[in-house]
């Protein structure tokens, strides 16, 4: 199982009443019994961590029956509290492939040694509230990691592994999709055969789930830079159609801010402005259905049509750096609303509220669960469960989702706005990080029907190793199968068998 990461983070609190120069020991052990045969390399079963373990990897030792050990001993530099993360790993391929973290929260009391067994499989359902971004699972298209993702079939985001049933049904919604159609059909009658052969999918293909936010993957479809300039505004015409005006001014922000980006970084053939591909689904159709799909760095969508009924999700946006400072599209700031929206909120907060809500309160890790290839994510409820709001507060929140559901077509955005606010009694609000004017932080908003991430994120071709306010990802989806419209297109099939 080349690449199985499983990553167990402890939170180490240790009041230390000695002077700094005392010795702090510890030992952790886990239980790899029931999945030693898997690994196909023992020696890789080890522990990464900070502080002074500076991230490197210190291998753990068999000690019989398939427990592996680990002590650690450590300078006690504070004499009134330490805090340190560790993460359990195997299957590593380098020590600067570490991962990310999944915290365990422990608290270890002056004069204890040892920690308690803890027995693999079972700590996934005991890593506390706070679980950092899982290892990405596919870095590069065409590649056995992609093939072996594709394979598991797609179920859906849930909180348990359990799909809650008859949440979704096909529904007339009376808000037109015409033009969306006829941009997409103005769009595909442009193109030369073979540009179209590239482009066009069955309704039901893994091509839906073959999107990234990583640069460098390299994508299917038809690319912006493929396209003459005619071709462009047909292209362009799609997206002004499927979102409100909204929307689709966030979607040429965030290209322009790939421009600068890729200015900044010196990088010009993986980023860039028109770095962006277009996939279609179907046939464009009044009453069968269809979709498309736009697919870049820090901009993906997915966009489902049934008649007049829309599902937009997956939907990822982002952006690094979120200012531009100079040249031509000086001034363009990116996720403003959605970040001041998500603070004042977190703001509006009585003590006991946010106490509920925040599941750690400084953020050193990306924290989105549900991106690219994570379609069965199983991200469980955390944090606040909004019943617990008062009427200014919960006014405030559904202002917040309205600025993610929001971006798509007006009329249709009342639609999945209703649909959502069904579930409030069943909808949680989750925090993690500061919230002082520079602090960078993340939240999640979750319902059986809709789960909105956004994170502030490490950055990546700028400078810094924190997660800085510089770099931002964010997601919706459907959770409970119905992302890329599947739960829908599974009626439909259904009930066209039926005939």
């Amino acid at each position: 199982m080349n690449r199985i990461f499983f990553i167990i983070s402890l939170l180490i609190l240790w009041g230390c009443q000695q002077k700094n120069k005392n010795i702090a020991t510890i030992t952790f052990q886990i239980d790899m019994s029931e999945v030693i045969d898997d690994i196909t390399d023992p020696e890789t079963i080890g522990i990464v961590g900070s502080g002074p373990l500076e991230w490197r990897r210190i291998a753990m030792q068999d000690i019989g029956e398939g427990v592996y050990s680990v002590t650690f001993e450590w300078p006690a530099e504070n004499p009134d509290t330490m805090i340190y993360t560790f993460m359990h790993s195997y299957d590593i391929f380098d020590d600067s492939n570490i991962g990310v973290a999944a915290y365990r929260t422990l608290i270890v009391t002056p004069g204890i040694k040892n920690l308690p067994i803890v027995k693999w499989g079972e700590v996934k359902a005991n890593t506390g509230l706070a679980t950092p971004s899982p290892m990405l699972k596919v870095e590069q298209s065409d590649t056995e990691a992609e093939k072996k993702a594709l394979s598991v079939p797609f179920y859906g985001v849930t909180t348990d592994g359990n799909l809650i049933p008859d949440l979704y049904s096909i529904n007339a919604t009376g808000i037109s999709t015409a033009g969306i159609k006829k941009a997409v059909e103005d769009f595909l009658n442009s193109l030369s055969i073979e540009q179209r052969e590239m482009c066009t999918f069955p309704i039901d293909n893994k091509e839906w789930r073959r999107w990234s936010n990583i640069d460098s993957y390299k994508r299917k479809g038809i690319g912006l830079p493929d396209l003459t300039e005619k071709q462009k505004e047909l292209a362009f015409r799609i997206l002004e159609e499927s979102l409100s005006t909204k929307g689709f001014q966030k979607t040429q922000d965030i290209m322009k801010m790939e421009g600068y980006l890729a200015q900044l970084a010196n990088e010009f053939e993986m980023l860039g402005s028109d770095r962006y591909w277009f996939t279609f689904m179907g046939i464009p159709s009044d009453t069968q259905p269809w979709g498309w799909q736009i697919d870049g760095h820090h901009l993906v969508i997915n966009y489902f049509i049934l008649g007049d009924q829309i599902v937009m999700t997956p939907t990822f946006m982002g952006s690094e750096p979120n200012y531009i400072a100079e040249g031509e599209d000086a001034g363009t700031r990116t996720f403003e609303n959605e970040e001041k929206l998500g603070l004042t909120f977190y703001h509006s907060l009585e003590n006991e509220q946010r106490k509920t809500a925040t599941l750690l309160d400084r953020k050193d890790y990306n924290y989105n669960q549900a991106a690219s290839f994570d379609d069965n994510a199983i991200v469980p409820y955390s944090g606040l469960n909004v019943t617990a709001l008062n009427v200014t507060q919960m006014n405030m929140l559904e202002e917040l989702i309205s600025e993610y559901v929001g971006n798509m077509k007006e009329g249709h955005d009342k639609v999945r706005m209703d649909e959502i606010l069904e579930h409030m009694d069943h909808t949680y609000f989750a925090w993690i990080g500061g919230s002082d004017k520079n602090d960078a932080f993340y939240y999640r908003i979750q319902s059986p029907v809709v789960l909105i991430e956004f994170d502030h994120q490490i950055p990546v071709f700028l400078p810094g190793s924190k997660p800085s306010k510089k770099h931002v990802h964010t997601i919706v989806r459907t959770p409970n199968g119905n992302d890329y419209g599947k739960d829908l297109l599974r009626q439909h099939l259904k009930e066209d068998h039926h005939h």
